[in-house]
């Protein structure tokens, strides 16, 4: 296996232009209470929702916490969840490492509280969970480094997050949104007295702005098909990302005979 893909995670490409205008953003502190942190995050749900309307349709989830990236978002979820959940073999790691009651299943159990990544951080890719009939965690860190494409959100869908990690690079910013359908047990008491990054909002309010959801994923998408097509490799739907069956990745499979590999050193 090539030395490449050797490592089991993946990093996100470092996309230019996005450090270039991150740089542009003036670091910000507003005084506790006045408010206006508040408005600036307020501005930062309403282009969000507009953002990924094409994806998917966040009307039923009234509730917007700002976090830093999926990981807060799912510690803060283990902290205040009382029931047992699964997850599918393959699926985000830091929902295995720090498990509690989660158990991970080969297929998904009736009944029972579902986290879920989709796109799928197994492969990359769009998995169908029309049928799904589970309360759902719905974890979307994904978005943003695929093509506009609707997503099937699962009708008991109780929470779902983004990160602003995966399509924009922004692994060391710590970004990202949770929106619920109910007031978040943990959150929503950080929300209520202003206690986030202020200028992670104002970084990922000039990405909404300047860049559409799309954007990085159709710069990209070419030169994906062109390094997929010299190795022999299938293009994920996320930009970043190839799959394979050959035996020689076998140590990058997460599920069944599919390995997920991080093509992020090859842009």
């Amino acid at each position: 296996m090539e030395d490449i893909f050797n490592n089991p995670w993946v990093q996100s490409p470092q996309i230019t232009s996005v450090q270039e205008l991150i740089k542009t953003v003036t670091p910000i502190n507003y005084k506790r209470g006045s408010g206006e942190a508040r408005q600036r995050l307020d501005l930062l749900e309403a282009s969000y929702r507009n953002w990924v309307a094409d994806i998917i349709d966040l009307k039923e989830f009234r509730y917007c916490y700002f976090v830093n990236g999926v990981t807060d978002a799912l510690n803060q979820w283990i902290a205040t969840e009382t029931r047992p959940w699964q997850y599918l073999k393959g699926d985000y790691e830091y929902a295995r490492l720090i498990g509690g009651k989660g158990e991970c299943v080969e297929e998904i159990q009736p009944d029972k509280l579902l986290y879920v990544s989709n796109p799928a951080c197994a492969t990359g890719n769009i998995i169908s969970l029309d049928n799904v009939e589970n309360p759902v965690i719905l974890d979307c860190a994904y978005v943003g480094s695929t093509e506009k494409r609707q997503l099937a959100v699962p009708k008991n869908t109780e929470q779902v997050w983004f990160s602003f990690s995966k399509g924009w690079g922004l692994v060391g910013q710590r970004s990202g949104l949770v929106f619920s359908k109910k007031p978040h047990r943990s959150l929503k008491l950080m929300k209520k007295v202003e206690a986030w990054n202020y200028t992670s909002v104002e970084i990922c309010l000039a990405i909404v702005t300047n860049y559409d959801i799309d954007t990085v994923y159709n710069e990209y998408k070419p030169r994906q098909f062109d390094i997929c097509t010299d190795r022999d490799l299938t293009p994920s739907d996320c930009f970043f990302i190839a799959n394979s069956t050959n035996e020689i990745y076998s140590k990058r499979r997460r599920t069944g005979n599919t390995a997920r590999l991080d093509l992020s050193k090859l842009f």
